[in-house]
């Protein structure tokens, strides 16, 4: 059984007795996303409000936010990853790329609710990142990214780790490019570690927390982590 599927909640069962359903504004209080301010469930969201969410990525978030001059955040969801670079990056582009309707209109949502400046630097494609033709995806290589910059791409794919990285092929061994890939079995991973290895990124597996026993995601996969790429 994984880390993050652990049966005994008993955090979570006091939770949803306190907890209101529903998607609501709040200012996030603590953690990578404190001072944002976001719409949010508590009742299935509660751990991006205490800052727990994906807490393991955050030094490897804040590097990055240090360096990088674009952003594209691969499977951006509501798009609060894309508001902390606005916040904490000097990153001029930042390309939120989320296929579907409903989490597209989340993040202009939740940007709507913080600085007007952060939405202008902010690009939403409602789109997949892939090699197809077909007109719902886009490469990476076809965003129009500069190599002479620095740059960070999130990938949040659900097993599709690989397609988005095989059609950034000229960006990633031309550019300056972190990436950090969240991994979804051991083979996907093995083989993320080996395509980006052999194109000269040095890689580190991001683990989950020894806490999660505790307070766990509830990930129903085989595998649930983190792939941090950077070059030397």
């Amino acid at each position: 059984m994984s880390i993050n599927e652990t049966k005994i909640r008993p955090l979570s069962w006091l939770k949803n007795r306190l907890v209101a359903k529903g998607m609501f504004p709040y200012r996030v209080p603590l953690g990578l996303y404190q001072s944002l301010h976001l719409y949010l469930d508590l009742s299935t969201q509660s751990q991006v409000y205490a800052g727990l969410w994906e807490r393991e990525t955050y030094p490897w978030l804040r590097q990055a936010a240090r360096r990088a001059q674009w952003v594209v955040d691969v499977g951006a969801g509501k798009g609060e990853l894309c508001l902390f670079f606005a916040q904490h990056s000097t990153a001029h582009r930042i390309v939120a790329v989320e296929p579907q309707a409903s989490e597209t209109g989340w993040i202009e949502a939740n940007c709507q609710l913080n600085p007007p400046a952060w939405r202008q630097r902010i690009e939403i494609q409602q789109k997949c990142i892939g090699r197809s033709t077909d007109p719902g995806y886009v490469a990476l290589d076809d965003l129009g990214l500069a190599l002479t910059e620095s740059g960070f791409i999130k990938v949040d794919v659900d097993g599709f780790e690989m397609e988005v990285l095989q059609s950034g092929e000229h960006l990633l061994r031309e550019g300056k490019v972190d990436l950090l890939v969240e991994t979804h079995s051991p083979q996907l991973e093995k083989d993320c570690v080996a395509w980006l290895t052999a194109r000269g990124y040095e890689c580190q597996i991001v683990d989950n927390a020894w806490w999660r026993f505790l307070i766990p995601e509830q990930r129903p996969l085989e595998l649930n982590r983190w792939l941090w790429a950077t070059q030397p």
